[in-house]
């Protein structure tokens, strides 16, 4: 097996050179070990959905983790849930924002999908993700249009609390496997939209397909935008849009 690409050795540099007492020094390799097990998390889950992209059964799944297939499923299959943590601790405002946006939007619905947090993310105007699909979609409003026909009609009594469905559970995970493959700390609108289109399958990736907002034109306009942010000024880089 090849050598892990970060060693023990460039860690503890990292910790030693940002902080100059020794109590300092360990209350940052707690974090900075909390975040390589999150990365761990989303690297195997990286390669958890490509294999069953590519059509291996969650059995065979679980022999190559070492677990049953129960087990497997337990760990990478998302649930129905109104519950966003630990992720939404590092949601954005804005981000944050999207989320009571999307709940609005579903007010008449048994659960929160993805097009209601596509939706939260068009009324979140000022946000990146906004700009990114005014800036990709076919014309001025198609994607809020196209989004809108992918609403269910039918009045239903909300629930309390209100799950996300799986679908959504699973855009807002690989929202946060965007921010975190960008090397950012925070979830924002930009990594929400880039977590509905790497989803594929939902109302919102859906909507986005048709009116031409794709997941790499957006992620390459979204990686331009933060730089050209960074660089208009000495300035540290924004935490999010």
């Amino acid at each position: 097996m090849v050598a892990p690409p970060v060693q023990l050795t460039d860690l503890i540099v990292t910790v030693a050179s940002e902080h100059t007492d020794v109590l300092g020094r360990l209350s940052a390799a707690v974090r900075l070990s909390a975040r390589l097990d999150e990365l761990g998390d989303h690297l195997i889950g990286h390669f958890v959905d490509e294999a069953r992209r590519a059509g291996a059964s969650w059995a065979e799944i679980g022999v190559s983790l070492g677990v049953t297939k129960q087990a497997a499923q337990k760990r990478f299959v998302p649930k129905e849930s109104p519950d966003l943590k630990p992720s939404f601790d590092r949601y954005t405002d804005r981000a944050r924002r999207v989320v009571v946006l999307a709940r609005h939007h579903a007010r008449f619905s048994e659960h929160i999908g993805t097009e209601h947090v596509l939706l939260g993310l068009l009324d979140e105007s000022g946000g990146l993700a906004a700009k990114t699909i005014a800036e990709l979609e076919a014309s001025e409003g198609t994607t809020r249009m196209a989004v809108l026909g992918e609403l269910d009609g039918a009045v239903r009594q909300r629930p309390d609390p209100q799950p996300f469905t799986t679908r959504c559970r699973k855009a807002l995970e690989l929202a946060v496997r965007a921010s975190l493959r960008q090397g950012h700390a925070f979830v924002g609108t930009e990594h929400l939209l880039l977590g509905l289109l790497a989803e594929g399958e939902g109302a919102a990736a859906k909507a986005l397909e048709r009116t031409g907002v794709t997941e790499a034109a957006a992620e390459a306009y979204i990686v331009r935008e933060i730089k050209a942010a960074i660089d208009r000024g000495p300035r540290p880089a924004p935490r999010g849009a």
